[in-house]
């Protein structure tokens, strides 16, 4: 990539030999900035530390700002933000010395950036966070690839696409939400449009407030709550862990249950699941 394609990358203030805590013995100031005329989408790179982005509806430019924290003036010198654009899209990452294949981890050797970023709210995210927790509110749409940590989504207005490997996942306020989660519990909560859960692998799954339809292709293991629902609940296949519907507007149907107990109340419309006697 030319230099003339990366964009008000801010080299930031001197780093400073301050211990924080027992995990930064070196930190400094990092940011990145680009103007969003004619953006159309952000696509998010972020390694480890922790991730915050979050939608304004009077912001101007798209803009990142951070700490790096590493264990040695080298490590830190070596993590930046970086900010380029291609076209209608912006791209935004955190560079740290460990993402460098030639890189040789040494003893106690580490280098974060926790970042937070901000952007107009009419612009699409497409989002890959590899560790540390993550929080991302007030977007257009949002497309997210997260490796580990908890991750929260708050008032996506279009779709939320997650696929989150570990760590509990929030998502409340969404217009439809497509989720693959591996490990730790999953939320939704107040979403316009449909709820599909591809796959979950651990941990309970609670879902509440969606004037779509719910479906859970997949479940491995873990508790399953469904309420206030306006369309249909579907499970097709359920490991173990009970289930529970309750307030569904349209019908209900498991088609595959291991093991556990499932329990409903206040369906609207059909009933079918495995050994239920008051199925209509």
């Amino acid at each position: 990539m030319s230099l003339r394609n990366w964009i008000a990358l801010l080299a930031m203030a001197p780093a400073t030999a301050l211990a924080w805590g027992d995990e930064c013995d070196f930190r400094a100031d990092r940011a990145a900035a680009v103007d969003t005329r004619g953006v159309e989408k952000v696509v998010i790179q972020a390694g480890a530390g922790d991730l915050n982005v979050t939608g304004r509806a009077n912001a101007a430019r798209i803009e990142a700002r951070g700490t790096a924290c590493a264990d040695s003036q080298a490590m830190l010198d070596a993590a930046q933000i970086v900010a380029r654009r291609e076209g209608n899209v912006v791209y935004l990452e955190t560079k740290l010395p460990q993402d460098d294949e030639n890189f040789s981890w040494g003893k106690n050797k580490y280098a974060r950036i926790d970042v937070s970023i901000t952007l107009p709210v009419n612009i699409a995210v497409e989002a890959q966070d590899s560790s540390g927790d993550a929080q991302l509110e007030d977007l257009k749409s949002l497309q997210m690839l997260d490796s580990s940590g908890d991750l929260e989504i708050f008032r996506i207005a279009g779709m939320v696409d997650v696929q989150d490997s570990s760590g509990d996942l929030t998502i409340r306020g969404a217009g439809s939400v497509r989720a693959q989660d591996s490990s730790g519990d999953l939320g939704v909560d107040e979403v316009r449009g449909d709820v599909d859960v591809t796959v979950d692998s651990s941990g309970d799954i609670q879902i509440a407030h969606v004037t779509g339809n719910v479906r859970i292709q997949q479940d491995s293991s873990g508790g399953i709550r469904i309420e206030e629902v306006k369309g249909s609940v579907t499970v097709d296949a359920d490991s173990s862990g009970d289930i529970f519907a309750g307030r569904v507007g349209g019908d209900f149907t498991v088609s595959s249950d291991s093991s556990g107990n499932i329990e409903h109340e206040s369906i609207g419309g059909h009933i079918r699941v495995p050994h239920d006697e008051s199925a209509h």
